[in-house]
């Protein structure tokens, strides 16, 4: 890849995450539904997690975001990909922040929890600077969802990763 695609790439992820973040209100209702979802049960993968949150915003996954398409200069935010990503995005968010106010825990993967490695580039609630919300656009270069669209890189997903793959209310 060129200097030149490189950069393109890198001002395209940046429009990426300016446009996947989430508001307040969004932020407050994804926790409400994180913490009412983890109430049904022992636990839950966060892929589950995020597709509740998404779904309750009517944002679910669906077409994928290639890198190729967005615009860097205004990225299109009301596309289902980016709904979705946004929407996702408030997910782990809120995840991260009840995991830190002591709310959930982080517990012990089941079977199939791990197939969904963190990916190059991504950025987990460990590896951030406290009291800095520095974010990082998740792209995917091979794989089924790649050869599936035709697409050089798609964005999976934007923001914070949150540490643990698997979660449940604190007791106590």
């Amino acid at each position: 890849m060129s200097s030149t695609d490189k950069s393109r790439a890198e001002k395209i992820r940046s429009a990426i995450d300016d446009a996947t973040v989430p508001d307040a209100d969004t932020l407050h209702r994804a926790r409400m539904i994180v913490v009412d979802k983890l109430g049904e049960w022992d636990s839950l993968g966060i892929d589950e997690i995020v597709e509740s949150v998404c779904e309750a915003y009517e944002a679910p996954s669906g077409e994928p975001l290639r890198l190729a398409d967005v615009d860097p200069s205004g990225p299109a935010t009301d596309t289902p990909a980016m709904r979705h990503l946004r929407y996702a995005r408030a997910a782990r968010t809120a995840l991260i922040d009840l995991e830190r106010e002591g709310r959930i825990v982080a517990v012990a993967e089941h079977p199939g929890d791990a197939e969904a490695d963190t990916l190059t580039g991504e950025q987990t609630a460990d590896d951030a600077i406290p009291g800095a919300d520095q974010v990082t656009a998740t792209t995917e270069t091979t794989g089924p969802a790649g050869r599936e669209s035709g697409a050089d890189e798609l964005v999976l997903s934007s923001g914070p990763q949150p540490r643990g793959r698997r979660f449940a209310l604190a007791t106590g």
